[in-house]
């Protein structure tokens, strides 16, 4: 099977688990840059000189978006040919709906991975509409990271026989138990300080966690628009002896402060504009290292998070529930570890991104033209 991946980015430490799929899959080619991606990890480009040039293309976009649209639909169905593409999956719903009629016209199965706002914002939602309402019922597969993501593709496009929860997956191979834990009591959050992410309310609870226990410490991971925001909480807090900003790390990097953590916490919430997760993966990951985890009941999190068994959820905007569920995990060692082992187990069993990746791979493989 000639398979090609499409993706927004060329890389993003956010998107780990396209990455993922990506070295699972094995595609003959990878197209990326925005919502018509158009350059491949070879270094190639589906586009002739001088359109190969992003200063052209961007021009051109600005000036006449429908014409570029045109062009665009003409390179990609050259390009699908001339590689001989037989199975095309689109990461994001947005980048589905600019390459779904190629794949028409040339009779090449696609499917669609919505990950999260392109199935949760309404903006989005209202935005692709008539694209989301005849691309869906067409593709091979839809394919969603959360069954709550479920209801709002089918409001649009009606009962979907062709979409299947799968969610995210993460390396067990690589994401485990390892080393001492740290000597400090540690919880650690790995996410893009956005605002789905809940990055302030995480900082809220742990301020009264820290009232209780003045020694815990607390590892962010990330950067994005509400970074500056937590720090400057943190001074205005003075919290700056137990709240430390890692920046944006590769895998490899936070690997080890993840393994080295007591508790792993994330306050994820629905946005004002409608915003949500699908299944973080930092909450997979870290759960795979034998970390219970403090988070909330949103989107796929309570399929990720036994409830009670590998760690604990509180509502939405509840920051004091969250605080009494990180200070009990504090309190009680054994329960911790408990949860830590389960969390792991649960992991390997529902969440092995090559058990994941095999089952997208029979889907794509179940071509009928």
């Amino acid at each position: 099977m000639n398979l090609l991946i499409a993706r927004s980015n060329f890389h993003s430490y956010s998107e780990t688990f396209i990455d993922e799929q990506i070295k699972k899959l094995q595609p003959v080619e990878v197209l990326y840059e925005g919502w018509l991606p158009n350059r491949t990890y070879s270094g190639q480009s589906i586009y002739p000189f001088p359109l190969s040039h992003l200063a052209v293309r961007g021009t051109l976009r600005n000036v006449a978006p429908r014409l570029y649209r045109k062009i665009y639909h003409y390179f990609l169905k050259s390009f699908l040919k001339s590689h001989q593409i037989d199975a095309f999956l689109a990461n994001y719903g947005p980048l589905g709906s600019n390459i779904y009629t190629a794949c028409l016209e040339l009779g090449i199965p696609y499917s669609i991975v919505f990950l999260g706002f392109d199935a949760n914002e309404k903006k989005t939602l209202d935005s692709y509409r008539t694209d989301y309402a005849a691309m869906l019922p067409k593709a091979q597969a839809v394919i969603v990271v959360a069954a709550s993501m479920r209801a709002n593709l089918e409001a649009i496009a009606g009962p979907l026989s062709n979409i299947h929860v799968i969610p995210c997956g993460v390396d067990v191979a690589t994401f485990k138990p390892a080393g001492k834990k740290s000597d400090r009591l540690t919880f650690i959050s790995v996410a893009r300080f956005a605002e789905k992410k809940g990055p302030i309310h995480s900082l809220r609870a742990f301020q009264i966690v820290c009232q209780q226990f003045p020694e815990a410490h607390l590892q962010m991971v990330g950067d994005g628009p509400m970074w500056e925001e937590a720090k400057a909480f943190v001074r205005e807090h003075q919290l700056a002896a137990n709240v430390t900003f890692l920046g944006a790390l590769s895998q490899a990097e936070y690997l080890p402060y993840v393994q080295a953590a007591h508790v792993f916490i994330q306050h994820s919430i629905i946005t004002k504009a409608g915003d949500s997760e699908g299944t973080p993966v930092a909450i997979l990951e870290a759960a795979a290292c034998g970390l219970p985890t403090v988070s909330t009941r949103h989107a796929g999190i309570p399929d990720a998070v036994l409830e009670g068994e590998t760690g604990l959820l509180t509502d939405e905007h509840d920051i004091q529930g969250m605080a009494e569920a990180c200070i009990f995990l504090a309190s009680h060692e054994t329960t911790r570890e408990k949860m830590g082992v389960s969390a792991r187990k649960h992991i390997e069993t529902n969440y092995d991104v090559v058990k994941l990746s095999q089952k997208i791979k029979s889907l794509l493989k179940f071509v009928v033209l």
